[in-house]
């Protein structure tokens, strides 16, 4: 037998339902006389069968939305399984046909996944930057401040950053000490490559929070694209005691004090923003700066991986090709200059190399040094490939990296 628990009518055990008042019945049994419900004050009995009902209802329902959710993932996989293998099809015939260059195509496809991925981290970003500004707001408009605020953000977000400015310029009419506000500023300034206005507002961040690392990371990239290098030397070197495993920074700092020539602390910064980036642009920087230290061998290793890294990377083949030719390694140095020329026949270092005779001097690859962020951000040039390494990286830079991180090298 099973009870009911509402009206204590005895049902068979297969019973789901009580045959009296058709209450869904639940896990009680046994006889009527040894049960607690002969009792007629079992009101917390009651309250906890309720309670264990309505339990196993949201688990049945959560249970059958993880099923459908399930179901359309799968949906979903094999759908994109066969549109990829359509589109492997097609890049096969046009290929065949000589009408489409397979890895042009998947270079294309690649930057489209990147700037994708880099463009919802950015709006994840500013949403998180929104609800910071606001929360550290005390004064008596938070109605109009937060409204100012998350459609500057909105619209920066979207592209639209001279309107979004002139929101978040509004906005810091009202709080002129909020440190998040003056930096989300300043960056938008930094982007639009607006140097002395991004420098005035990342000042300004800095003074009301004197351990913001964003602020003091971007003030050193742009003191040193102005020239000062001291300057930037110190702000970088903040920004390293704030979070020692930022890329950003270890890479700005290695590449000003190698333009500086001061190589071998260059090296252990590029060396560091290698092991956090393996990338080939900064097996190359790595490889470069060896060269420049003297030490040929532990240059061409990094050279050879970033050539084995990205097969088009033109500056990597010509210097690898220049290494060789110097080691009178001549018909390997041709068939890395050729390469190089076939990627960027506009080269005229590349020109030389392939008209050269053994025993000519070739045009030396360009050092490691500083490059000008702001003014080459979207130019076609050589360093075209190293700016947008660092971008991709300060699109993604924390705001407030944990205190543990420090520069193992203090």
């Amino acid at each position: 037998m099973i009870f009911c628990q509402r009206c204590q009518t005895s049902n068979p055990i297969e019973n789901e339902n009580c045959i009296a008042c058709g209450t869904r019945l639940l896990v009680i049994s046994g006889t009527r006389i040894g049960s607690s419900l002969t009792s007629h004050d079992h009101t917390l009995e009651e309250h906890l069968l309720e309670r264990i009902s309505a339990l196993e209802a949201a688990l049945t329902r959560a249970q059958n939305r993880f099923e459908q959710l399930l179901e359309l993932a799968q949906q979903q996989a094999t759908g994109s399984f066969y549109d990829h293998m359509m589109i492997e099809a097609l890049s096969e015939i046009l290929a065949e046909k000589r009408q489409v260059d397979t890895d042009d195509l998947e270079q294309r496809w690649r930057t489209r996944v990147s700037r994708h991925y880099e463009e919802t981290i950015e709006r994840e970003r500013l949403d998180e930057r929104c609800a910071r500004i606001i929360a550290t707001y005390r004064g008596p408009f938070r109605d109009d401040f937060a409204s100012m605020v998350e459609t500057g953000t909105q619209l920066i977000s979207e592209g639209h950053s001279r309107r979004g400015l002139k929101a978040l310029e509004g906005a810091y009419e009202l709080d002129g000490e909020n440190a998040e506000l003056s930096f989300t500023i300043g960056e938008a300034y930094f982007t639009l490559g607006k140097t002395s206005e991004a420098m005035s507002f990342l000042d300004r961040a800095t003074g009301n929070d004197t351990a913001h690392f964003g602020a003091r990371l971007l003030l050193g990239l742009l003191s040193a694209d102005a020239g000062n290098s001291e300057t930037a030397k110190m702000y970088l070197e903040q920004a390293l005691e704030l979070d020692g495993n930022s890329f950003a920074a270890h890479y700005g700092l290695g590449r000003l004090l190698a333009f500086d020539g001061q190589i071998g602390d260059a090296l252990w910064h590029l060396k560091r923003a290698l092991s956090l980036r393996p990338t080939p642009e900064m097996h190359y920087l790595v490889g470069r700066a060896y060269w420049e230290k003297g030490q040929s061998d532990r240059a061409l290793k990094h050279l050879q991986k970033a050539v084995r890294l990205d097969p088009r990377f033109d500056a990597a083949l010509y210097s690898l090709g220049w290494l060789y030719w110097q080691s009178n390694r001549t018909s390997e140095a041709r068939e890395h200059f050729l390469a190089a020329y076939e990627i960027n026949p506009r080269d005229s270092h590349y020109k030389v190399a392939i008209r050269a005779s053994a025993g000519d001097e070739l045009p030396k690859p360009p050092a490691p040094g500083w490059i000008n962020l702001i003014g080459r951000r979207r130019s076609q040039n050589k360093e075209s490939r190293f700016v947008e390494l660092l971008w991709r990286d300060l699109n993604s830079v924390a705001l407030t990296p944990p205190p543990a991180r420090k520069n193992p090298r203090k």
